[in-house]
């Protein structure tokens, strides 16, 4: 940018910062002015003891699930390896015949691995889903109360009152409403 073009970039912010006159409350339109609420809704998706409680049960199903899979992993590995150890004793169509069968046991295994893992993903995230309603619901709720008419996340504010923070409210109350939570692992038969 050559020297004019910041002298009139200069003089423009200049004549509008000169220009700028704050807003007292009284002036404000009450149609436009904003009593704004500010929430920590990542920590409190984070810290409340609900969330924690899903993210434990999930875990405990996950080690379950993953000794479960590595039970039949080594049965298929010992399958593969009494097949291997039979191939000369074998006729070439009775170890095709085998090698077939063991390669579907393998495909209804990684169907069924994949399946543990769906059941994972779509409590974990049914769960949140629920868990996030509520504390929605407690937000409302809070900025009924304080008559606030904006709520902001948190992570998204650089400088805010210490009134307009309602996080430590909000917590309180969503660990009060649900203490815990029931996962529900909708698992086929």
């Amino acid at each position: 940018m050559n020297i004019a073009k910041k002298m009139l970039v200069a003089v423009t912010l200049l004549a509008a910062s000169a220009s700028y006159a704050p807003v007292t409350a009284q002036e404000a339109n009450p149609e436009t002015s904003a009593i704004v609420m500010i929430v920590d809704f990542e920590g409190i998706m984070r810290e409340a003891s609900a969330p924690q409680d899903i993210r434990k049960q999930v875990e405990e199903r996950r080690n379950g699930y993953q000794q479960e899979i590595e039970k039949r992993q080594q049965e298929l590995r010992e399958e593969d390896q009494k097949i291997a150890q039979q191939r000369t004793l074998l006729s070439a169509e009775v170890l095709q015949q085998k090698r077939q069968e063991f390669q579907q046991k393998v495909a209804e295994f990684q169907k069924f691995a994949q399946a543990r893992n769906k059941v994972l993903d779509e409590s974990l995230n049914e769960a949140r889903v629920a868990f996030q309603k509520k504390l929605i619901e407690i937000i409302a709720d809070v900025a009924e109360e304080r008559s606030a008419t904006l709520v902001l996340h948190k992570s998204q504010v650089i400088l805010h009152a210490n009134a307009m923070d309602a996080s430590k409210e909000v917590f309180d109350r969503v660990n009060a409403a649900m203490p815990t939570f029931t996962v529900q692992f909708k698992e086929a038969s």
